[in-house]
């Protein structure tokens, strides 16, 4: 698991530093960026409790970039149930550092490609909650509305630890894989 976040790190590091000796044109620049999203992934391993774990994401970023790289905080309400609607059920409020990088910069009005990540916990802030390390990769594409609207959609991998629970001594791990559209302002 580290040597996928060290490799995600690694990766966006490296293309970051490629767009910047390719693109030397207002590179300084910094601008503030935010992206709203809304995915629903689908549990691909049995997390440890003997069933398969959907999700439901809502999460809002927000950060600075330049024209092709921006990195962010982001916080997200995530909803995990058993795949067959009986069993499994966590509630999830995980804060998160957020990167992306573009194939274009992010002004063009023509289709583009990123990729972008996220490394974050979830502390346990309420009852209900719980609390849990987590991940997610994904590449998406971006598209720009004759009104200069941003949408895109991506799609995604996420690794979940549900660290506030406990079954035959380990704590449930959530690995899913899913879509998820939203908007980038």
């Amino acid at each position: 698991m580290k040597k996928i976040l060290f490799g995600f790190v690694f990766l966006l590091i490296s293309v970051s530093a490629l767009n910047a000796q390719e693109k030397k044109q207002k590179l300084n620049e910094f601008k503030m960026f935010s992206r709203a999203e809304v995915s629903y992934l689908f549990g691909i391993n049995d997390a440890g409790i003997n069933e398969k774990i959907n999700s439901l994401h809502i999460k809002l970023v927000i950060g600075t970039a330049n024209p092709f790289v921006g990195f962010g905080v982001g916080l997200e309400n995530a909803s995990y149930k058993a795949a067959d609607g009986n069993g499994a059920n966590f509630q999830m409020l995980n804060l998160s550092a957020n990167a992306h990088v573009l194939a274009k910069p992010i002004s063009t009005d023509e289709l583009n490609f990123f990729l972008k990540g996220a490394v974050g916990y979830a502390p346990r802030v309420f009852r209900e909650y719980n609390k849990g390390f987590n991940y997610e990769i994904g590449p998406g594409i971006l598209l720009t509305t004759k009104k200069k609207s941003k949408y895109f959609l991506q799609a995604m991998y996420q690794f979940q630890e549900i660290a506030g629970f406990t079954i035959n001594n380990s704590h449930p791990k959530i690995k899913a894989v899913g879509l998820g559209i939203g908007t980038w302002f």
